[in-house]
């Protein structure tokens, strides 16, 4: 199985309202070359497992799935592929 791609497997599990929402704090979940970096990437797999801050995304959406957070890592180990 190929590592995962920001384009066509990251990005997806993002709503349209959470990178809104999270733009405002400029967090840019949608745009590759922020998440790509590796601090913030990090920094967001952390409010994804409700480290550091509150989790994302917020109530009344539904926390990430085991699956999706392990999706997110792959990507992330597998050198953050666009």
């Amino acid at each position: 199985m190929p590592a995962p791609s920001f384009a066509a497997d990251i990005l997806p599990l993002f709503t349209a309202i959470d990178i809104a929402h999270m733009a405002r704090g400029h967090v840019m979940l949608g745009e590759y070359a922020y998440m790509s970096n590796p601090a913030n990437a990090q920094a967001v797999l952390d409010r994804l497992n409700g480290v550091g801050g509150a989790i994302m995304p917020p109530k009344p959406a539904a926390p990430w799935s085991p699956a999706h957070i392990a999706l997110f890592k792959a990507w992330m180990a597998g050198g953050y592929l666009p």
